[in-house]
């Protein structure tokens, strides 16, 4: 409304002011133009009154009435509007006037040059300094006349008829009038003016004004808005391409709207944290659900932070110096970047996080895109996915320890019955003693190998045993095959396959893909494990003919929390996650191969230990 207000007072103020120079020119030109006609008539008229009084003073020369022709003259100098009237000679002298001082005296510049021009009239000055419209009539010689004044060849003029009318009288009628024409232009001026304002502001302004109110709430947020223009003329098709125009927008709006929540929803269900921050002024313009829960703060804290203040507490950039930051490491577009950094929580703790960085350029803005991962959240989480899957195993190490126990159990009656019965029967001691002790080594074996698979991991490698591994592994998972109906194999060549890696988080790949073939078989099946030597590197393979996994998911089941159990339970989905991470950091590699209906096969391939940068410490 402001705009619109705006445009009418420039509009209004430019009308005006050239309405009113216009008027002010034509009413200049008009006056001076009206003026001077009124002034020439009133000559002409002066000239046609002064022909009048000639007459009649002809006519009283002609009966020789000198006094009766000096009274007319002073009685005419007596009228309103006429200052003064004199008749003189030939020669310049006044021989009658109205004013009896002018009598006698000599005004030889009233005489016309040529005294057979005829009358004249024009504004002068008498000699009193009063302007006057003076009227000069040269009174031409006649035949009648010649009798006193000569032949008419000699004198062609019998004396000139002067007549001063006041001016200023004629100049406030002239004055009077052209106003009076002049208010009534002006007056006709104004009402064109409302008139055409009226115009305007109906077909132009009130409709600019229209659509400056709805592109101001357009501007606003108010997408929904719309103008009407009525009529069919050029702003009412503007008012509808400007409708057209606000629905596009509005749906385009939609379109980002719906885009920028799903990427939001997309970045959510990352577990890792990620923000993307704007190179120019390092402020943070998006960021996951993880990145806040690890800083423990809300998104409307971190969004348009600095980068250095919000996971470092820092008031200042940080100093390139001292630390490996992503901003400065990152120069050009398509650089990457791994680091690890301590970042700051909302409650002033730090933690250890390991950072992917990215440098993109987008519309000619760079930006850098940060891949955050809790270092201890990750221990954790391995940790505690290492303990569910021990837990999974307690059915069969109970089992494992239970017959034993059994066993002994048995042994320590015999001989308590032995020691009761007062026999000392060595054999039979000896029998029970050797069951006894045959039973403890395998509840020991048992625990051991929960012991091996428990373990917290080591950055030290060990020298490990594949086949020995392999062979612990399927004995926990014995108790469940048999459950399940599954039949287990290992094939393992007599000479130990050696590799350098953890035992603790070998074992608990092996167990990993052990029980993933255990739930692809739901109702029983082959399960087979292969230990030995490809290429000069350590070759683990473990298949199964379960149902296999579909095509168009074969390359997301190392992605975490994405889980497809065979058997239709709940699975955590980082099984394969973890055993693809501990893989790839001892330098393998893992692959899967699988068709639906007839099996999946899982290869690990590591370095054997011994090989370049593979011996033992």
């Amino acid at each position: 409304m402001a705009n619109g207000g705006s445009l009418k007072r420039d509009v209004l103020v430019r009308l005006a002011l050239v309405a009113a120079g216009v008027s002010l020119l034509m009413l200049a030109l008009f006056l001076a133009a009206y003026r001077g006609q009124l002034e020439k008539e009133r000559s002409h008229a002066s000239l046609g009154f002064n022909l009048l009084l000639q007459a009649a003073l002809e006519n009283a020369m002609l009966k020789r009435d000198v006094p009766g022709l000096a009274d007319i003259v002073s009685r005419l100098g007596e009228q309103p509007g006429i200052r003064g009237v004199m008749i003189l000679n030939p020669q310049g002298e006044v021989r009658f006037a109205s004013a009896p001082g002018a009598l006698n005296s000599r005004r030889p510049d009233l005489v016309p040059a040529d005294p057979r021009v005829g009358p004249q009239a024009a504004f002068d000055r008498d000699e009193h300094g009063a302007e006057v419209l003076r009227s000069v009539n040269p009174v031409s010689n006649k035949a009648q006349c010649t009798a006193c004044h000569g032949p008419v060849a000699v004198n062609p003029v019998n004396g000139i008829l002067v007549v001063d009318y006041d001016a200023a009288e004629i100049r406030r009628q002239a004055w009077v009038g052209a106003l009076a024409f002049a208010g009534a232009g002006v007056a006709v001026m104004l009402l064109l003016l409302a008139l055409l304002w009226r115009l305007l502001s109906r077909r132009v302004l009130e409709p600019v004004a229209r659509l400056a109110e709805a592109s101001a709430a357009i501007e606003g947020g108010q997408l929904d808005r719309r103008v009407d223009i009525g009529g069919d003329d050029e702003l009412a098709r503007l008012g509808e391409r400007f409708n057209r125009m606000a629905e596009r927008l509005a749906e385009q709006m939609a379109r980002i709207r719906a885009h920028e929540t799903y990427l939001q929803e997309v970045l959510d269900g990352l577990p890792d944290g990620v923000r993307v921050i704007r190179v120019a002024d390092k402020a943070i313009v998006l960021a996951n659900r993880a990145y806040c829960a690890q800083l423990g703060r809300d998104r409307a804290e971190v969004i348009g932070r600095a980068c250095h203040d919000s996971s470092h507490g820092r008031e200042q950039p940080c100093v390139a110096t001292l630390v490996s930051c992503p901003l400065q490491e990152c120069p050009a577009h398509g650089d990457r970047l791994k680091a690890t950094h301590r970042h700051l929580r909302a409650d002033g703790s730090l933690f250890p996080v390991e950072i992917h960085a990215a440098r993109v350029d987008i519309d000619g803005a760079a930006y850098l895109v940060e891949s955050i991962r809790d270092l201890a959240e990750a221990a954790r989480v391995s940790h505690e996915q290492r303990l569910s899957e021990l837990g999974l195993l307690a059915a069969g190490v109970a089992h494992e320890i239970h017959n034993p126990l059994a066993s002994i159990r048995l042994g320590v009656q015999g001989l308590s019955r032995e020691i009761r019965e007062g026999r000392h029967d060595l054999m039979r001691v000896s029998d029970y003693l050797g069951l006894i002790d045959d039973e403890i080594d395998n509840c020991i074996a048992v625990t051991r190998r929960l012991l091996l698979l428990s373990r917290a991991p080591s950055s030290r490698r060990q020298l490990i045993d594949v086949g020995a591994a392999m062979d612990d592994t399927l004995r926990l998972l014995d108790f469940d095959a048999r459950t399940r109906g599954i039949e287990q194999q290992l094939f393992r060549p007599d000479t130990p396959v050696h590799v350098l890696a953890d035992d603790g988080e070998l074992r608990m790949v092996l167990l990993n893909l052990l029980q993933n073939a255990h739930h692809a078989m739901p109702h029983g099946g082959r399960l087979t494990a292969r230990v030995g030597v490809e290429a000069g590197e350590a070759a683990i393979e473990i298949a199964d003919d379960g149902m296999g996994i579909p095509q168009e998911i074969l390359s997301q089941i190392f992605d975490p929390f994405f889980s497809r159990r065979g058997d239709g339970e709940p699975g955590t989905g980082l099984g394969l996650t973890i055993v693809k991470n501990i893989v790839e950091r001892f330098g393998g590699r893992v692959a899967v191969d699988s068709l639906p209906g007839q099996g999946t096969r899982f290869t690990i391939h590591l370095a054997l230990a011994g090989t370049p940068g593979n011996s033992p410490p």
